[in-house]
């Protein structure tokens, strides 16, 4: 299946043609002596594109059994972001995988363990991030190279400490406890710090150490992280500070919600909301004004298994590669349960975020859900049952053009988009944070507006509520990598009181165990690292 991969990556095309651009061959400064890495400009262009591109690429050659790490056995399944996926997506329902691999379908049912190997995959993954990040940053601290270049290195040292300030996000959300690991590190054994302290570094990086050293939002070279993504990131933190620190306000003199207003307010005024829905999941969603980083995907030269390339070839099965432009790298593996579906039946009808046709039909390039053999999941091995979501395509917009390539995919991976930050202005709002409810309610109907064409459907004031919004990010932002953080910042991921089929295993669902809302620390790395300890409940 994933044999044919030329690691030859970004460039041209996951930014603009400047001269100055990453438009070079990454490498990896574990293979080639650091001096000749380092020794031009050019060098640490492709180190910071071997940085970006790992989120996608598994491994320096791209073939399907060669990654940079070897805790899980598949090197096409290792990628960052397709396990980052399978974490937020797998155990709440949006998601189900029908390969049996070991390790997937215990990440859906909740009983994951400290041995699975997708638990140690993420984790280990995160730290390789970390230390490429490192590694650059020690590397681009001077020399000729870096003073015949100011300008440029710092802003690329902004953007590795970014990258590194997303792996520790990602990290204190799914794990809880990590341990601080900068360029100036010397520690055999690193000691994972208080939740609270870990908060707050991450914080204080963002703020104090990357933001002034970034181009200003919405102004940076598509493909190349800016201070908007860096807003995205904060909001992020402070909207889930309960749940990441265990304390509703981690940051001496900082109400976090208030906080949330503040950085939504600076994304929200550098974007514009494109009016086209379906071109954010697009071959030319580069052109979409609403995505604030798209990580770039090309289907001649960033040929992984991961982001985009994941979500849609194992989201589809030979009927319905055609459809959605990606005929050769059909796996059958991720389908839904029904809730998607069901949370566009609360809302009118004619939400084209949810257009749903049987498989029977001829389908319309518009359509984003499709029923194949019937709604109810009895058997989450069968691909067909359920729903298959086809939101992701590999073809433009408007569905007349194909991607460059029958397997791999064009479409740009949306990490962060301004969607989400309207979304998460109004849920700080309406916990309490210092903006406006009117403000809140407008940024809501846009969305809404959007998805049905017209102003028909919007809500009132009384309708914008904590639940309401909680149902609106699934049906605006569902397959993208949101839903567990939302379900547990909603204390909804362990509640009985909210269910959705195959949720712990069961065809009705169950409460999951409390402790669940992390995830293990791997075995191996408690039997490596002294000072580490498990999460409790594991």
């Amino acid at each position: 299946m994933k044999k044919f991969i030329l690691y030859v990556f970004i460039l041209a095309g996951m930014f603009t043609a400047c001269e100055d651009d990453l438009n070079v061959t990454p490498i990896d400064p574990n293979l080639v002596f650091g001096d000749e890495v380092y020794s031009t400009f050019e060098g640490y262009q492709r180190v910071l594109a071997k940085i970006y591109g790992s989120y996608n690429v598994s491994g320096q050659l791209g073939n399907n059994n060669e990654s940079d790490l070897t805790t899980i056995s598949d090197g096409g399944m290792s990628a960052y972001l397709r396990n980052y996926w399978n974490f937020q997506t797998l155990p709440t329902g949006e998601a189900m995988n029908a390969w049996n691999d070991n390790g997937l379908v215990s990440l859906q049912n909740g009983n994951w363990s400290a041995d699975n190997q997708y638990v140690a995959g993420m984790y280990y993954r995160l730290y390789y991030m970390i230390a490429l990040t490192n590694e650059f940053l020690r590397e681009s601290a001077g020399g000729a190279v870096v003073e015949q270049n100011q300008e440029a290195i710092k802003q690329m040292r902004a953007e590795a400490r970014l990258i590194r300030a997303i792996a520790y996000y990602h990290g204190i959300d799914l794990y809880g406890q990590m341990s601080i690991i900068d360029e100036n590190s010397t520690e055999q054994y690193p000691t994972p710090v208080e939740r609270t302290e870990l908060f707050k570094w991450i914080v204080t990086q963002l703020e104090n150490e990357i933001i002034p050293d970034l181009p200003a939002a919405g102004t940076g070279e598509y493909g190349r992280m800016d201070a908007g993504t860096a807003y995205m990131v904060l909001a992020k933190m402070y909207l889930n500070a309960v749940n990441f620190s265990g304390v509703e306000n981690p940051v001496q003199g900082k109400n976090s919600y208030d906080e949330v207003v503040k950085y939504t307010e600076l994304v929200n005024a550098a974007y514009s909301l494109d009016d086209n829905y379906l071109k954010l999941f697009s071959i030319d969603n580069h052109e979409a004004t609403g995505i604030i980083f798209g990580l770039a995907l090309d289907g001649s030269r960033t040929q992984g298994f991961s982001a985009t390339q994941y979500i849609m070839s194992a989201g589809t099965n030979g009927a319905l590669g055609t459809f959605v432009g990606n005929p050769a790298s059909n796996w059958g593996g991720n389908h839904a349960t029904r809730s998607i579906y069901d949370k566009f039946q609360m809302r009118a009808a004619g939400d084209m975020r949810g257009k749903t046709q049987n498989i029977s039909e001829t389908l319309e390039h518009s359509t984003t859900l499709v029923i194949n053999a019937g709604l109810d999941m009895d058997n989450p091995l069968d691909f067909t049952q359920g729903l298959n979501v086809t939101k992701f395509k590999n073809k433009s917009a408007d569905g007349l053009i194909n991607g460059s390539d029958p397997y791999f995919v064009d479409t740009d991976f949306p990490m962060f988009r301004l969607a989400d930050s309207y979304l998460m202005y109004a849920e700080a709002v309406l916990r309490g944070g210092n903006g406006e409810v009117s403000t809140a309610l407008g940024y809501v109907n846009d969305i809404i507006e959007r998805a049905y064409g017209n102003a028909d459907n919007n809500i009132v004031e009384a309708e914008l509520t904590l639940d309401f919004l909680l149902e609106e990010r699934g049906r605006e932002l569902y397959w993208e990598g949101y839903r567990r953080q939302d379900l547990i910042r909603f204390g909804k991921f362990t509640s009985s009181d909210y269910l959705w089929q195959w949720k712990g295993g069961v065809m009705d669902g169950r409460a999951l165990d409390a402790h669940r809302v992390v995830y293990p620390i791997p075995t191996s790395e408690l039997a490596s690292n002294p000072n580490t300890e498990q999460n409790t409940g594991y």
